[in-house]
């Protein structure tokens, strides 16, 4: 199925775990355009050029997308019948059309068959409707999945060692990647300098390993060097890099096992449907529409109003009838069930996405004037997308 219905069968899957009955709305099922804002130095904003937008603008050759994803300076979009495009800097491959050249301000059609995008930093992944793997792009820690760390990809290749493995959902870390089955286990491969595998070594694998500890999983998400997981029961548990406490453990220790993420007194954060992360911060979306962060919070990308890094999870400022998270490097994004858009954290290269830039990064989330009827976001290091629907 396509990846917007599988994400809401995930979420609603997560959603009755919790007690709670979902009521979707069309916004949720909605394709539709695609506009993007920040950073364009590598044409990331698929626009045919490589000038920043402080506001949003649409991708002209793009017109029914369902999900969308964001790399360190590329990016995918997947159509409902499962075309995936790929743009942006390609000087690793990311881009998937075997072109050696450095940027590509315009999607490409690079796979078809797909229900599912994931995006690392230099490195692009999709699960196709067969339940395989296929990755393309960096392959420095195996990241591909080839069982090598020879050169990079430049087009789609098959990840080795899932055989009779069915996966549903892929996400990309910087150089590590996360996979999840039909049966709610977790696999990663790549590197795992920061324990960001959940073996529970720090040894990197260019071939799937399966998460330690880890069962009845519906949602996964890669930050920079750490991973996140959200149960059937509503719980999240983290691990890998720790250092800003981005684990939201209460400690800045570095995992190789899953952990539990606790709020700031202590009790588990419950009832979370969907998570997301950026650099250094992660993120939770709860059943009651409420968005928590914890970690990094140097340029206000928690939203909770102060510059003060968190080792637990704090709930998000001013937000309610949350429908979806992003994170993109020091900044964070959210759609409501409303369809606006709000930003908040660095604003450096025009991410926050209102027409201004600013070395001082805002901590409360503020809407994106002028977009409005959004199913979908996502973000890349400096730049923000959203799917706006007809």
């Amino acid at each position: 199925m396509p990846r917007h219905e599988k994400m809401l069968v995930v979420a609603v899957m997560a959603l009755a775990a919790v007690g709670w009955t979902a009521s979707p709305t069309g916004a949720v099922d909605g394709a539709g355009g695609v506009a993007t804002w920040g950073d364009n130095t590598y044409g990331q904003l698929g626009d045919g050029t490589r000038i920043d937008h402080l506001t949003p603008a649409e991708i002209p050759s793009l017109s029914d997308v369902a999900a969308i994803e964001g790399g360190r300076e590329h990016a995918l979009a997947l159509t409902p019948g499962g075309s995936v495009y790929a743009w942006g800097w390609n000087r690793k491959g990311q881009v998937g059309n075997g072109s050696t050249a450095y940027t590509v301000t315009k999607p490409v059609e690079v796979l078809t068959n797909a229900i599912d995008i994931g995006a690392g930093h230099y490195s692009s992944f999709a699960v196709k409707d067969d339940g395989t793997v296929w990755g393309w792009g960096q392959n420095s820690t195996g990241q591909i999945g080839t069982g090598t760390t020879a050169t990079h990809v430049r087009t789609p290749t098959q990840i080795a060692g899932l055989d009779g493995i069915a996966i549903v959902d892929v996400a990309g870390g910087r150089n590590h990647v996360l996979a999840l089955t039909t049966g709610g286990e977790v696999y990663a491969w790549g590197s795992n300098h920061e324990g960001q595998l959940g073996d529970g070594t720090l040894t990197s694998s260019s071939t799937p390993v399966q998460v330690s500890t880890l069962s009845g999983i519906v949602a996964i998400f890669a930050g920079r060097d750490h991973s996140l997981a959200v149960r059937s029961d509503g719980t999240v548990w983290a691990w890998g890099f720790n250092r800003h406490g981005e684990l939201g453990d209460g400690t800045t220790k570095t995992r190789t096992l899953p952990v539990q993420v606790r709020r700031k007194n202590g009790d588990a954060l419950a009832n979370i449907v969907a998570v997301a992360a950026g650099a250094n911060h992660s993120l939770a979306l709860r059943s009651d529409g409420t968005a928590w962060a914890w970690g990094d919070n140097a340029d206000g990308q928690l939203g909770d109003g102060t510059f003060m890094t968190r080792l637990r999870a704090v709930k998000v400022a001013s937000l309610s009838g949350v429908e979806q998270i992003a994170g993109a490097r020091q900044n964070s994004i959210a759609v409501t069930t409303a369809g606006c858009v709000y930003t908040w954290g660095e604003n450096t290269y025009g991410q926050l996405g209102d027409g201004t830039v600013s070395t001082t990064g805002r901590n409360i989330p503020a809407r994106v004037p002028g977009l409005s009827n959004v199913s979908t976001v996502g973000a890349g290091r400096d730049f923000g997308m959203a799917i706006v629907v007809p």
